[in-house]
């Protein structure tokens, strides 16, 4: 499963952050504590998961991940309940790996889906590509906008408008429509959004790629936009397409 053996991950561009893990089971959450501390991150572990808005409002963490299975409050319930507050990146960690339980924990909101058992390095990979897309969201300074009539993607306040509404989006969701509209007409490629908005490695999981852009449809759709959509290119990837009215 996990193991304790391996040597701890590093990479050039490594940046730590403050972690807090949600496991029920104690000596799973140690073990990733360890991992991550390692790694040089930041780490409160958190075993029952009644106790994890607390812990994240007194710890205020940069990421969380969340055990899908766990008897007291679920992840799945858990990770809705951070979602009404907070934009944290959250990585699902669950033995329940079937693609069903992916999918059902990306829409409600997590950003990335890890099943057990894991690779100790592609845990802290995970962990550390999504801290780096959280912290350039938060750090982006230039002030301009891309406009489509009422609908406006602000690159300066991370924020997407339609009209007088504010787009609910993650920071997974945002970066993924703001490498699509950078280049309108383009076909990106699955792996091209992996590597630039995941951060992955070409090949990676890209099923990650097709739930998000469904979630960012649905989003652009009740919000009522029709200035810009995100078409499908079989076969290949994604574009945005752009209507004139």
């Amino acid at each position: 499963m996990l193991d304790q053996e391996s040597a701890p991950y590093s990479a050039p561009d490594k940046v730590g952050g403050r972690v807090m893990v949600v496991d029920d089971e104690p000596d799973v959450a140690e073990l990733v504590g360890t991992i991550l501390r390692e790694a040089g991150h930041e780490v409160k572990v958190i075993t029952d998961s009644r106790q994890a808005l607390e812990a994240a409002s007194d710890f205020r963490p940069d990421l969380v991940t969340i055990d899908v299975l766990m008897p007291s409050v679920d992840g799945i319930s858990l990770c809705l309940q951070l979602r009404r507050n907070s934009d944290v990146p959250i990585l699902f960690v669950s033995a329940k790996d079937e693609p069903p339980d992916r999918v059902v924990g990306l829409r409600i909101g997590a950003d990335d889906y890890l099943g057990k058992p894991f690779d100790n390095d592609e845990l802290v990979a995970r962990v550390e590509a999504l801290l780096r897309r959280h912290r350039m969201r938060e750090g982006g300074t230039q002030q301009k906008q891309l406009r489509y009539g009422r609908f406006i993607i602000d690159l300066a306040s991370l924020q997407a408008i339609a009209g007088d509404r504010q787009l609910p989006l993650t920071p997974t969701e945002f970066k993924l429509l703001r490498t699509l509209a950078g280049e309108p007409g383009r076909v990106f490629t699955r792996d091209d959004l992996l590597t630039g908005v995941w951060g992955y490695e070409p090949g990676s999981d890209t099923r990650l790629v097709d739930v998000h852009v469904g979630r960012l449809r649905k989003k652009l759709e009740q919000a009522g936009v029709n200035e810009v959509e995100i078409e499908t290119a079989r076969g290949f990837g994604y574009r945005l397409i752009v209507h004139s009215h």
